[in-house]
């Protein structure tokens, strides 16, 4: 799907989204905002809870965005949330800031319903300011909002999803550029959002070589590695297509971490590391052969742990996020380089702690008013209990 299909859409008429999620896995999606854009306004708007598998929730993520269990006890699940957004984004091109996240959220809570969403064209806000604003450093909605004026209450998913349009048109008028141009110029294509046939919003170039090309023995480190590192010294394999990076940047980054790539998944594999997934190579399983493989050991009993590339790439940070290594903050000393805290910025990272449900008491945080555009939610403090 080209970009020109969508040149005009691309400026007048468009929608931005953003997902929340009540867990670390992916599936669990609990509030969706949408936002319409008309003539470089915001038209219709639409936000709405969502009860996640279970009703269940870590505490963390609630932490965060401020819903609960009492919150979505009543609210629809997936499939009939989705469909009202649906009908909002029809025929137009999507954007979100970090769709890599949202992206994600979408399949993963389809799939896990047995729901076929229809397919849309999308870009990401993260990757263009990224791509455009090099020198910004961070590229967080945040930071972003700050920089252009945007009014944001972080996390409410109507005030995220209209500041990720409103910065989608700011970019545009910044670099006195159609959106089509800047695609262009930076080298983007339009993302597909289809459950059988997924591709990035990506200006990646595909290596001459392939991945089997590629030997651990030709990379070496940049600088000493952390010992105290969650990969120092740990065994990776890469499947699939990644869409922050291309495979040798990816074993790079990994030798520079104090870790192995390697390309075939064996019992001294410590990670899986899972890109997007091209059906048409691994079949109706969706399964490449080293995610078989991967799978057939942890039944089996090895500690391979199979993670998203987001995952791989907080773990570059310093950030541990796995049941086996609880969450802690990156160091700037762990950071390898300004990319990979730049990679960071946006995710939503969540940790390993017991679900809550609907009976489970919880202690809200402090909320404050921050640039509050009247949702509720407002930057959050943790209070002592």
């Amino acid at each position: 799907m080209g970009n020109s299909e969508h040149s005009v859409e691309l400026s007048r008429s468009f929608a931005a989204i953003d997902f929340e999620t009540a867990t670390s896995e992916r599936n669990s999606a609990c509030a969706v905002g949408v936002v319409v854009f008309e003539q470089g306004s915001p038209a219709e708007t639409l936000r709405l809870l969502i009860r996640p598998p279970g009703n269940c929730y870590d505490a963390f993520n609630t932490m965060i965005h401020g819903i609960g269990p009492s919150d979505t006890r009543r609210s629809p699940e997936f499939p009939e949330a989705w469909a009202q957004a649906a009908a909002m984004i029809a025929g137009r091109v999507v954007v979100a800031h970090n769709t890599a996240f949202d992206m994600s959220v979408l399949r993963r809570s389809a799939e896990y319903y047995g729901y076929g969403p229809e397919p849309f064209p999308f870009a990401c806000t993260y990757r263009m300011a990224r791509s455009a604003m090099p020198e910004a450093g961070s590229w967080s909605l945040g930071i972003m909002a700050d920089e252009f004026g945007i009014p944001l209450a972080h996390h409410d998913p109507l005030s995220d999803a209209e500041a990720a349009g409103m910065l989608w048109l700011a970019l545009s008028r910044r670099f006195d550029m159609t959106h089509l141009q800047m695609l262009d110029r930076h080298s983007y294509r339009l993302g597909y959002c289809h459950l059988d046939s997924y591709k990035p919003f990506s200006n990646a170039v595909a290596s001459k070589s392939s991945s089997k090309s590629l030997s651990p023995k030709d990379f070496t480190p940049r600088h000493d590695p952390d010992p105290e590192g969650p990969l120092f010294a740990k065994k990776i394999v890469f499947t699939g297509t990644l869409e922050s990076m291309p495979r040798r940047e990816a074993f790079q980054l990994t030798v520079d971490a104090g870790a192995t790539p390697s390309l075939s998944v064996s019992k001294r594999t410590d990670y899986l590391v899972m890109g997007v997934t091209d059906l048409r190579q691994v079949g109706e399983t969706g399964r490449s052969s080293k995610h078989r493989k991967a799978l057939a050991l942890a039944a089996e009993g090895s500690p391979v742990e199979i993670i998203d590339e987001e995952q791989f790439i907080c773990l570059l940070a310093g950030v541990r996020t796995s049941p086996e290594h609880p969450r802690s903050a990156p160091s700037v000393s762990a950071v390898p380089s300004a990319g990979i805290e730049a990679r960071v910025a946006p995710m939503r990272v969540a940790t390993s702690r017991a679900p809550m449900t609907a009976d489970t008491p919880f202690h809200p945080p402090v909320v404050r008013a921050s640039r509050s555009m009247g949702y509720g939610f407002g930057e959050t403090e943790i209070r002592p209990h």
